[in-house]
């Protein structure tokens, strides 16, 4: 009896699953694999963010979840994606041309990232976005009559001609010269508003605040925190001054764009003052950016590379932190639970974890090599000799104080995973009544 599409389809294994079945199919790739191997493929995403401890709980709770791929993988086979070979999955041709599929989209991804990031690229985002927000406030700046406002975009449409400078600094290789214009521009800019919001002191004028007016510093905020953070990121990632110059500006544009916002409500409430105090401060705020990103130019000016670590965002150094503590529970796992008894032995486990060079699809996303360096290591290695933990000796031994690490790092997870069950249970109890 010939049966039609849909009941062949409903004899088929189900699928259950969010996008897995392209995921296993990337995952063997590169050729056979065993259902640990999959599971494992999975992990790699885990760990390639430093989660270490998280890795090891859903390793020793993973049953469900290999179970879950498991019946993944037998819904492939009836799919004809993949065929089983003793305790090995490969892919068919079928499986292997939707395993392109995501691959390809994660290489595209990969490479808009990468282009995203280069300091080109941003100094181009930050022209865009500068001019635009001009447009947006000189309009309502010379409507409303606010110097903070005013000054604030006069700076602003000057920080469109340092993207400008910024990229063919970066283009022809004179970004040194291109910092020093921007430094001066900084200190024009800086020097003209402070003489406005000094002249406006003996000059009064109320200004003549609308929703337009608040509606742009309210946009300008947004847009400028966002390119900070932008500017910011790639600056310290690539070494460039200039742009960690603009994430300076940006930043200050931040300050404004609230500073402003307080003058105007002032405005509102007949103390116009307050909006020329403000215009005051910001050109100090300026002027103050200028001096020391100057000193920072003449100091750089004999080194062949500026160190700007001192610049990083507060969240990259909170995340280097957790990071850490988490490399080095791991470590210590190695050593107490998984028996591995000399340092030789956890640097090539920790490596092991951290090669991502057999994941397709990180591979494609160019993210295949590990985020900590040897440095890393050897650090997470040393604050666990110098806190008791660990004693360093053939065999490698876990303290006392280690062990009780270990433990109270547990505890603390199974009250985090008793308490969500409870609620669990309790968000169901009250679902069905």
């Amino acid at each position: 009896m010939n049966l039609s599409m849909s009941e062949r389809n409903e004899d088929r294994p189900k699928l259950n699953e969010w996008g897995q079945s392209w995921e296993i199919a990337a995952a063997l790739w590169d050729g056979p694999r065993t259902l640990p191997e999959i599971v494992d493929h999975f992990y790699s995403y885990i760990r390639l963010l430093g989660l270490f401890r998280i890795t090891r709980r859903m390793e020793r709770r993973h049953g469900k979840m290999a179970e879950r791929i498991e019946e993944n993988v037998e819904a492939l086979i009836g799919r004809g994606w993949v065929a089983r070979d003793g305790d090995r999955y490969a892919l068919t041709e079928l499986g292997r041309q939707e395993a392109r599929k995501p691959i390809a989209e994660m290489r595209r991804t990969g490479k808009v990232l990468r282009r995203l990031t280069r300091p080109e690229a941003v100094s181009q985002v930050g022209l865009a976005l500068h001019l635009g927000l001009a447009a947006l406030k000189l309009p309502a700046a010379l409507l409303s009559g606010s110097v903070g406002l005013l000054n604030d975009a006069t700076d602003t449409l000057l920080d469109g001609l340092s993207s400008v400078l910024v990229y063919l600094g970066l283009r022809f290789d004179r970004e040194r010269a291109v910092n020093g214009v921007l430094v001066v521009l900084m200190l024009g800019t800086g020097g003209f508003t402070f003489y406005e919001a000094v002249r406006r002191f003996f000059v009064p004028f109320e200004p003549d605040v609308d929703a337009f007016t608040f509606a742009a510093t309210v946009v300008s905020a947004l847009v400028c925190w966002g390119l900070y953070l932008y500017q910011r990121f790639v600056g310290v990632r690539s070494g460039s001054v200039a742009l960690v110059t603009q994430s300076v500006d940006s930043r200050n544009h931040v300050i404004v764009a609230v500073s402003v916002t307080a003058g105007l409500v002032a405005a509102r409430v007949d103390f116009p003052l307050l909006d020329t105090v403000v215009g005051l401060g910001v050109a100090v705020l300026i002027l103050k950016s200028a001096v020391e990103l100057t000193i920072e130019t003449v100091r750089s000016m004999g080194d062949e590379r500026v160190d700007l670590s001192r610049y990083e965002m507060g969240l990259a150094g909170w995340y280097e932190q957790f990071r850490q503590a988490q490399l080095r529970d791991w470590m210590l796992h190695l050593a107490e639970v998984e028996g591995v008894r000399t340092w030789d032995g956890v640097l090539v486990e920790t490596r092991r974890a951290l090669d991502f060079s057999d994941h397709p699809m990180l591979r494609a996303l160019g993210v295949d090599r590990s985020p900590l360096s040897e440095e890393a290591l050897e650090r997470a290695f040393g604050t666990l000799l110098e806190r008791g933990w660990l004693i360093d000796g053939d065999p490698l031994t876990v303290t006392e104080a280690g062990r009780g690490r270990l433990l109270a790092v547990g505890k603390r997870k199974r009250e985090r995973l008793i308490t969500n069950d409870a609620n669990g249970r309790m968000a169901r109890r009250q679902g069905l009544s």
